[in-house]
């Protein structure tokens, strides 16, 4: 009995795993308001399966957030240990955070669900982890004259934010393409190669306001 409820458990785990990655692609694609239908037909599960594990769009939608977050902190810890230069390390958490699309368009949610999220202790504790990590990484990059010294932790963020917007285009392929081509851009002028000058002073996490 106990070996088949340890096994009924697994199962479960791994059904919501599956509804969660699966969302992630779809409220991607789509946006929040993707039909929770759709959602269950990708992920091979009944809508009764979907709703026993997340009871309405906002659960579902605030699950997407943190297991995004939560994967993106992880590469990021990851980053700093294999890396051999900040500058890679903090290249290689941007182009993670953006092919995550930091998945849900948080800034899209209704208000309720927004404020619910930022209110979830367990995702106000991972984003923190992560904005510390993403300073801690453009202080050594800036350090090791990698990074331009003109920027802050919070220029980074914002263009990241920027490219989480699919941009138009005919095809899923050509969004992809965008993207990625944007990134480069991105990446190339956060660079200490890059020569335009900037108006203003860096940015910092503090002056982003992320909790307003």
């Amino acid at each position: 009995m106990k070996a088949e409820t340890t096994r009924l458990r697994a199962d479960a785990q791994r059904n919501r795993d599956n509804i969660v990655a699966v969302a992630r692609v779809v409220f991607a694609e789509i946006g929040p308001g993707a039909p929770m239908d759709e959602i269950a037909r990708r992920a091979g599960v009944g809508v009764g399966t979907l709703y026993r594990r997340f009871p309405d769009r906002g659960s579902l939608l605030r699950a997407v957030a943190l297991e995004s977050l939560s994967a993106l902190l992880a590469d990021a810890r990851a980053a700093i240990d294999e890396e051999p230069a900040a500058w890679d390390a903090l290249a290689r958490v941007v182009r993670r955070a953006v092919d995550l699309r930091f998945s849900t368009h948080v800034t899209m949610m209704d208000e309720h669900t927004r404020q619910a999220l930022k209110a979830a202790p367990d995702f106000r504790h991972t984003r923190a982890a992560v904005l510390d990590l993403v300073e801690h990484l453009v202080e050594r990059a800036q350090a090791e004259g990698s990074m331009r010294s003109d920027v802050g932790a919070g220029d980074v963020l914002a263009v990241v934010s920027l490219l989480l917007k699919p941009p138009p285009s005919r095809s899923a392929e050509m969004s992809d393409l965008l993207m990625r081509r944007c990134l480069s851009l991105v990446l190339d002028g956060l660079h200490s190669g890059g020569r335009t000058m900037l108006p203003g002073e860096p940015i910092s996490v503090t002056d982003l306001h992320l909790d307003s």
